[in-house]
């Protein structure tokens, strides 16, 4: 990646909004105010990670998954915005940092929902939407071309907080019957609005580094549950193994995504850059269980798993390697037919683990899910090198 950021020599304090996606030339990067902003979402996946690992029951697992959508869904609709209207002036800085201190707000208050008490869970997220509203009504006003598109996601954030700030007024069940409601609209804006992505696109290059550079933050998660947990164990032997183990599954999680170098551009089409983009909910979801399975494996290696440990660690690596291939189809370099079919037999080894696995020890389990991942790795470099191969051997003369 090359050096993000915007010329610091040419930056300007008020600069009107423009669709950067048709006007910008080249290839384009990160900003360092994007990476930035990035950084407040560790606190709130390891406030995830860390309520899993106190619930992992099923409960656990559905709070869990109902916290991180809106979390993710937050820093999806700034990362897109930023993606087609980024001005870098003032007040976007002024904007993005603003909705900084709202996800650290929310992020502290992830506990608080777990055990009941959302008020503070609910003003941080609205505040969020309405710093993202502001911001589109500028782009209203400064990028007439873009203007249907603008105006169907400003009316569509503003109704959304609606019903978040309504919920407030109900008790359990029915406040989070609301709160479902309102996560399934958002999420869905993107699909209604499809048929506007052809003239007001998102950039094909920049969209999948920062989807990758989030991805890098919730693996960095399992980094900090593997040292925290086997300090916090007076590395004790098994929990050292334990964490050691750990952290191969992760380096080849992190293989999978990044290691063969194959690019990282999607292809220009609505339904790929929808595909893309949706679907790396489950898979950072499920790299956050990876990371809260991880740190119970530390927690539990003096013995065995429990099924919801189980689930976290091997359940979550499957789901984040169905939902990835998935994924990765949309990019212009995709996933091969082999690559599919390991995968396959990789989710189902894993998936088998974690239903029959109870009666091994900890670290016996965490070996055996490092080594269906490492097998997989392994896999993929043959497969690479053999496309390699044949490209060369199809490029020859003669």
């Amino acid at each position: 990646m090359s050096t993000p950021g915007h010329d610091t020599l040419s930056w300007t304090l008020l600069r009107p909004p423009r669709l950067r996606t048709l006007d910008d030339d080249g290839e384009r990067h990160a900003s360092w105010l994007e990476l930035f902003f990035d950084l407040v979402f560790v606190v709130a996946i390891a406030q995830l990670a860390h309520e899993l690992v106190d619930d992992h029951s099923l409960r656990g697992f559905a709070v869990f998954a109902a916290l991180f959508l809106p979390v993710f869904i937050a820093w999806q609709g700034f990362t897109i915005y930023a993606d087609r209207f980024d001005t870098d002036d003032a007040v976007f800085r002024l904007a993005i940092f603003a909705a900084m201190l709202a996800i650290a707000a929310l992020a502290v208050q992830v506990p608080d929902v777990a055990h009941g008490d959302s008020t503070g869970f609910v003003t941080a997220y609205v505040v969020l939407r309405l710093l993202m509203v502001g911001l589109y009504l500028r782009s209203y006003r400064h990028v007439p071309s873009a203007r249907p598109l603008i105006a169907r996601y400003a009316t569509g954030y503003s109704l959304g907080s609606a019903v978040w700030l309504t919920s407030l007024a109900l008790a359990a069940p029915g406040r989070y019957v609301l709160w479902g409601l309102a996560l399934a609209w958002e999420y869905s804006l993107p699909i209604l609005f499809r048929r506007f992505h052809a003239t007001i696109p998102v950039s094909t290059s920049h969209v999948p580094e920062r989807f990758a550079l989030f991805t890098i933050i919730v693996l960095g998660e399992t980094i900090v549950a593997v040292a925290l947990g086997t300090a916090g164990s007076d590395w004790a032997l098994e929990a050292a193994v334990a964490g050691a183990l750990g952290f191969v599954a992760a380096a080849a999680l992190w293989w999978i995504y990044f290691g063969t170098g194959a690019g990282m551009e999607m292809r220009p089409t609505t339904r790929a850059i929808l595909v893309f983009t949706h679907f790396h909910t489950p898979v950072l979801a499920a790299l956050t269980a990876v990371s809260a399975g991880v740190a119970l494996a530390i927690e539990q290696a003096p013995g065995h798993l429990d099924d919801g440990a189980r689930w976290a660690l091997c359940g979550g690596a499957a789901a984040y390697l169905a939902c990835l291939t998935v994924a990765q189809r949309a990019l212009v370099r995709g996933v091969s037919t082999r690559k599919m079919v390991a995968r396959a037999a990789a989710i189902l080894a894993l998936v088998a683990l974690a239903l029959a696995g109870a009666d091994l020890r900890t670290v016996a389990f965490v070996g055996v899910t490092s080594a269906i991942l490492l097998a997989l790795v392994v896999f993929e470099l043959w497969a690479y090198r053999q496309a390699q191969a044949a490209g060369r051997l199809a490029a020859a003369p003669g």
